[in-house]
């Protein structure tokens, strides 16, 4: 049987609480982060095809080669029999270089897709493995909810859901690169996995408090003294009156929690600068994260 067209939300992430440990002796950083998927997303489609084609819109100067979702689709092409093909148009609406995990989610989205498009059987488990190959936090994208991420990012733990929230997120127009943003901390070799503000985080979740009280993120420290246009638009959030500000991963989008959709959109609107992207959005559970991939 002939397959038919597939389409699909690759959603983004922010980061709840994120500790940067250290530098490894592989060169990467140990971090401890919770991971929480929001509901802006980009749309894959996945159309029949004899050889494998990617199509990009809203994505300027990257190469299909560099591209994750050609390098997810690739590999999972590699782990099964024949030659499999698929026309594979990707919308992107989540900023690129903003730590929203866009790239991440798209390459994680393109091996769920994959499987379901090709008929594959392949495990979470398989899937999880593929994903670590390509990227820190690919592997969040496979689980997806509240998830908590150690080692580069890559070892996830499901964490309960959290109480939806209504949020704002603000791409200020910048990137900042995220060799940059590590480097810029000058932290020593450590062999430290854990991070006690990490483990306070993870209690007022399981006791029901209110974790917004406890949100932060290490990166804070020197990415927004060195990019005033970061810091501009997290003043303007608390000025909307958001409950809770934040960087996201190694920025440079920032996003900010509103009591209830209507603030949020009121702070939306007012958002009006020449190169601000503005999102309102909502957490998202990990039921309506994989609800919502396909519907």
């Amino acid at each position: 049987m002939k397959a038919l067209p597939l389409r699909m939300r690759s959603f983004a992430k922010i980061n709840l609480a994120l500790a940067v440990l250290g530098k490894r002796p592989d060169g990467y950083h140990n971090i401890q982060t919770i991971f929480q998927s929001i509901s802006l997303h980009d749309e894959l489609e996945f159309h029949p095809s004899d050889r494998l084609e990617l199509r990009c819109e809203n994505l300027p100067g990257v190469s299909h080669e560099s591209n994750l979702v050609w390098k997810a689709a690739t590999l999972l092409g590699e782990t099964i029999s024949g030659n499999p093909g698929a026309s594979i148009i990707l919308k992107k609406r989540i900023p690129s270089g903003a730590g929203l995990g866009g790239g991440s989610s798209n390459a994680a989205a393109t091996l769920v897709g994959l499987c379901r498009f090709w008929q594959l059987r392949h495990s979470k488990t398989d899937l999880l493995s593929i994903a670590a190959k390509l990227g820190s936090d690919i592997p969040f994208f496979i689980v997806g909810g509240t998830a908590i991420g150690s080692g580069r990012g890559e070892k996830i733990a499901p964490l309960p859901d959290l109480p939806s929230g209504q949020l704002v997120v603000i791409f200020p127009g910048i990137r900042v690169s995220t060799a940059e943003a590590y480097g810029s901390l000058n932290l020593g070799l450590t062999s430290a996995t854990e991070d006690n503000r990490i483990s306070r985080f993870y209690g007022q979740i399981k006791k029901e408090q209110n974790y917004l009280t406890g949100i932060f993120n290490d990166f804070e420290a020197s990415i927004l003294p060195a990019y005033p246009p970061i810091m501009e638009s997290m003043d303007f959030l608390r000025q909307q009156g958001a409950v809770a500000v934040l960087l996201s991963g190694s920025g440079s989008a920032v996003f900010g929690f509103f009591p209830g959709e209507e603030s949020a959109l009121t702070a939306s609107r007012a958002a009006v600068r020449e190169n601000w992207k503005v999102f309102p959005a909502k957490t998202l559970s990990r039921t309506e994260y994989f609800h919502s991939m396909f519907g």
